[in-house]
Formats: C-alpha cells, structure tokens, sequence
C-alpha cells in the first residue's frame, strides 16, 4: 500500500485530523517523515480530496482525484473546438503543460491543429484521460541517464 492510500485510509478513520493525527495513525516517527505528510496533506488539500476546517485542521472530502490532465481532457470533450489559451484560462494548468498535453494528444490521433491556434478534437475515445505518454517516456529517458553515470562509477 502506498504512503498515499495509507494517508487517505487514515483521513477517513478520522472524522477531523491534523497533519500530527495522520502521522500518528500511519506510524511515521521521524521529522522528515513527519514534514513528507504534511506536504502530501497540501497536496491533497489543493486536489480538493481534503478540505480545511481551521487552521491546521482538515477534514477528508473524498472527493475524485482530477489531475490538471484531467480537467484538460474534460474541456477538450466538452469544447471540441478550442485555442490553448482557452485551455489555460479554464483549467488553471500553465502554457507549457496545456501545449504539452494537446501535443500528446495530437500524437495519439485524437485532436488536430486547425490553423495558427486553433485545434479540434477528431476522435472522441470516452471520458477516461488518456495517458501523456511523450512525457513519461522522458521522464523514463531522464532517469536512465541519470541512472547511468552511477552505473558507471560503481
């Protein structure tokens, strides 16, 4: 089980915690641990799977997770004809991260690019997101090269 499941198991045992209760129910003991649940209680507090009740104390929403891909892919369905900007002002996510992902999704065969701006959405394969999958091979590309100068020197 990951920290994460454990974190929101605990969160919904509790009725109202704080970062110190979910520390306790999830048996960290030490400081660093300690700061790593109170900044995954952020987390979870800006995802909106947790809310705040006072100062340093949250209340579990179980709310569904949405990432910013999430509510992308949402205004892309719903949208059908859009320009990143569009995309940017609605969902919150930055330039870069809308770009990214409607690149991906070019790739994938479900949107295309009208004109300077403009994209539209060609082929609508349902409601689940579909996986940036440019950026997890880079990310796997970037730990392989990270990995290998330590290969190297062992």
């Amino acid at each position: 089980m990951t920290v994460a499941a454990r974190i929101r198991e605990a969160a919904r045992a509790l009725y109202e915690f704080s970062p110190a209760d979910i520390a306790d129910a999830v048996c960290v003991q030490t400081y660093r641990d300690r700061r790593r649940i109170k900044k995954m209680i952020r987390d979870f507090l800006l995802r909106g799977e947790i809310e705040r009740v006072s100062y340093g104390r949250y209340r579990y929403t179980a709310r569904p997770y949405r990432t910013k891909t999430d509510v992308i892919w949402h205004l892309v369905r719903s949208h059908r004809r859009f320009t990143a900007a569009e995309l940017e002002r609605l969902s919150g996510a930055s330039r870069d991260t809308v770009l990214e992902y409607l690149r991906c999704l070019q790739a994938l065969g479900y949107l295309v690019k009208r004109n300077k701006e403009a994209w539209a959405l060609v082929d609508d394969p349902g409601p689940e997101t579909p996986a940036n999958t440019a950026k997890c091979e880079r990310l796997k590309a970037l730990r392989r090269k990270a990995k290998a100068p330590a290969k190297e020197s062992a």
